[in-house]
């Protein structure tokens, strides 16, 4: 193994650059000059480029820098990276304004992983969708000022949030402030989003929130660098920001398809949910005959499951509503555009090019779902499906359908499990061995760890990096400190990073290696969060938190109930919500009982709640109206602070 074995970062192996080089030759790529008319289009029409712009925030701390992927500048592909990626990087690399449709419709790309659009109304300026964070977003909207030599940031006149997905809501702050939202009626900045969003927001960033975003290290690389050997892309754009993530409470939500006329401009909502995110819609800009597909369609296949973590998505489901739009909206658009990456044009050269787009997506997500069951029906394994898939050759050259998010082999297994579930089928599968118990049998047949070693480092010599990698993290487990099974398995992981086409592949591999060779960072995630998400949270939803947050080993004896009056302020406008709490079992069950007659009460407001989640439950006494109070101490005591588990392990034990 030689000089393989060390902390190094290692450059792509002869195997490697051979695999790379078909790649290329296989989708016709000149890997010295690696372009397509997609990348073209990527780059076309900016009215005012910022390829050197960095952000920070408002302690000086860099947020974001496109100056970092100035590698995209040079011509080859590095060998170091999979040329098909190269081109999706490049595309998201062209920072600065973009026309989409000249003095009516905007973008800001490059800024951040998701883009901020602007629409002109008849008063001001519809925002469509607000980036990651308040820093990238207030950047965005001085840009627009500049190369539009408007004051764009304060002839704001709405907002709407396509869906609950945090790199199109956490922005909000740097665009408007909590003070200037309210009804348009008396003269605020209204907040359109799809019916659920709020409490999808919550599911996502606070019940599942600390593990998506151990996980998310892993599937946006966290720790990595820009650079050949490092961050090239995240399919969607280039890279999470660095900033910091907002909430505001939305005042509109739309609950069915149709028409809604927001500052003199008709938008015509079509609700998507289950796709890209439960809660979701599609819009369609009627003067301007301008499709917005929200995340249904990118640059990019998307994924039916994002390794971070997430509710499996329909994929047939999702097809459906994007036939259903260009059905509906195709034929009378000239520009169909997004929340990532760039927008798509009918031209004189090819007047159905939206049409085409919209179908070429659909297609790749039926084809996927359709062969799938197909294929389990014919008795295959999801893993065994996830190998049998291939890109239809119909939709090879459809570069905006090809895997730099989203992957085949995984959304097939996501496909396998929203209908069969996680079980394999074989009895083994009933009470199988954890991951450390599958390894420490599997070392153990193999004789030692210093065989399976052994065959790991041939695996690795011949180039079957996978073999080698999925031996040696065997090893990692049984024995967390071999610095010899780590190293090895990190530098499969490397090579392995080096050749995916998938970004969040590359990603998944480079991070792993990275923490196999440094071990776990503490600060597990790029984005600063402000408690704006829970203190939005409804009395309910923090109920459910309060659940989700109990030790139930803690509470197996417990038993109590009471009447629980809640007070919370929506708007200026107090409600009182009333439910019954009760223990049973140990196990805290929140309802609603209009018959119910309890002796013991609690009335207070939400921050009674907050304070139970925040262990100072004393503090706030006196705010509470009770003849139980000692049930309130109950659930307290038993709540984990789940926050010193942030950086749990993923590839060790």
């Amino acid at each position: 193994m030689g000089t393989v074995l060390s902390k190094d970062v290692k450059e792509a192996t002869n195997l490697t650059r051979k695999r790379n080089a078909e790649v290329a030759k296989g989708l016709g790529l000149n890997i010295d000059d690696c372009t397509t008319k997609e990348l073209e289009l990527a780059a076309s029409k900016c009215i005012y480029p910022a390829d050197e712009m960095e952000i920070h925030d408002e302690e000086g701390n860099l947020v974001w820098s496109i100056k970092a992927f100035e590698f995209y500048k040079q011509k080859a592909v590095p060998v170091t990276i999979n040329p098909s990626l190269w081109l999706n990087g490049k595309g998201n690399s062209y920072a600065g304004v973009f026309e989409v449709l000249k003095d009516k419709i905007y973008q800001v790309r490059g800024f951040d992983i998701a883009n901020l659009t602007i629409i002109r109304g008849k008063s001001g300026w519809i925002v469509q969708d607000v980036m990651t964070t308040i820093e990238t977003s207030r950047a965005a909207l001085e840009l627009l000022g500049k190369a539009l030599n408007e004051d764009v940031k304060n002839h704001i006149s709405a907002i709407i949030i396509s869906h609950s997905h945090s790199d199109h809501f956490g922005g909000v702050k740097g665009v408007v402030s909590e003070e200037q939202v309210g009804p348009a009626s008396e003269g605020k900045i209204p907040i359109y989003v799809p019916e659920g969003f709020d409490e999808e927001c919550v599911k996502e960033n606070i019940f599942a929130g600390q593990a998506m975003g151990r996980r998310a290290m892993y599937q946006f690389g966290g720790s990595l660098e820009p650079g050949a050997t490092g961050v090239v892309s995240t399919g969607l754009g280039l890279a999470l920001p660095k900033g910091t993530s907002s909430f505001i409470t939305p005042t509109n939500y739309i609950c069915e398809n149709g028409p809604v006329v927001i500052d003199g401009i008709t938008v015509d909502f079509q609700l998507t949910p289950g796709t890209e995110a439960p809660t979701e819609m599609n819009n369609y800009f009627v003067e301007y005959r301008a499709l917005w597909m929200a995340e249904n369609c990118c640059g990019t296949l998307h994924n039916l499951y994002p390794i971070r973590g997430a509710q499996l998505r329909d994929s047939s489901g999702w097809a459906d509503y994007i036939l259903e739009a260009m059905v509906k909206f195709a034929d009378k658009s000239d520009v169909v555009f997004q929340s990532h990456n760039w927008p798509h044009f009918n031209t004189e050269e090819n007047p159905g090019a939206i049409r085409d787009y919209l179908l070429n997506n659909a297609a790749i997500y039926k084809y996927t779902h359709d062969q799938t069951l197909l294929y389990a029906n014919e008795g295959f394994t999801a893993k065994e499906i996830a190998r049998k898939v291939k890109i239809p050759e119909g939709l090879k050259f459809n570069w905006y359908a090809r895997p730099y998010y989203g992957s085949l082999p995984i959304n097939a297994r996501a496909v396998f499990t929203k209908y069969l579930g996680f079980y394999t089928g074989t009895p083994n599968d009933i009470d199988p061995l954890t991951e450390v118990e599958d390894a420490k049998t599997f070392v153990e047949y193999a004789g030692s760890v210093e065989a399976v070693l052994n065959k790991a480092k041939e695996d690795f010599e011949n180039g079957d990096y996978r073999r080698a990698a999925f031996a040696a993290e065997k090893v990692v487990l049984v024995e967390p400190q071999n610095v010899e099974a780590r190293l090895l398995t990190a530098d499969a992981f490397e090579q392995l990073g080096y050749v995916s086409e998938s970004s969040v592949w590359r990603n998944s591999y480079l991070q792993g290696a990275y923490e196999l060779r440094n071990g776990v960072k503490i600060d597990v995630s790029p984005i600063k969060k402000k408690n704006d998400l829970a203190q939005c949270m409804s009395s309910e939803l923090l109920l459910k938190y309060i659940a989700i947050l109990t030790d139930y080993e803690k509470t197996e004896n417990v038993e109590f109930e009471f009447a629980l009056n809640i007070s919370e302020d929506t708007f200026g406008k107090e409600v009182v919500n009333h439910y019954i709490v009760k223990s049973h079992a140990g196990v805290l069950l929140v309802y609603k009982d209009e018959n119910a007659k309890l002796e013991k009460y609690v009335t207070t407001s939400k921050a009674a709640l907050f304070a139970i989640i925040g262990k100072h439950l004393s503090n706030v006494k006196d705010q509470i109206d009770t003849n139980c109070y000692e049930y309130l101490e109950e659930i307290e005591k038993n709540l984990v602070d789940i926050k010193q588990y942030a950086d749990f392990n993923i590839i060790e034990p």
